[in-house]
């Protein structure tokens, strides 16, 4: 091949690139209408949870549910000093009851 079809090839792949960038960055921004889903399913025979929203879908089973529930006040403590590093402030109790 020559140097100026290399060049061309690159530039274009560049700019497919730069494309795929844009779209993902404009799916991963958060859209203020979009709602939060949760809806309980099974993998294997086993119970999930998946959860849906204005993010990157993903699913928790069982096991690691009940990790979490396990630490969770440790969970809060690192969302609040997060958010306070990120946005210069707390994040403030929704009021859901913690049992």
């Amino acid at each position: 091949m020559s140097s100026k079809t290399d060049e061309q090839e690159m530039l274009k792949r560049l700019r497919e690139l730069e494309e795929e960038n844009a779209r993902l960055r404009n799916a991963t921004k958060p859209n203020t209408g979009a709602k939060l889903t949760v809806t309980e399913g099974e993998y294997k025979g086993h119970p999930t949870l998946t959860f849906d929203g204005p993010f990157r879908s993903f699913t928790l089973g069982l096991k690691k549910l009940v990790v979490l529930k396990e630490v969770w006040p440790q969970v809060e403590v690192f969302l609040n000093r997060h958010a306070k590093a990120q946005s210069g402030q707390s994040l403030t109790d929704d009021g859901d009851d913690k049992t």
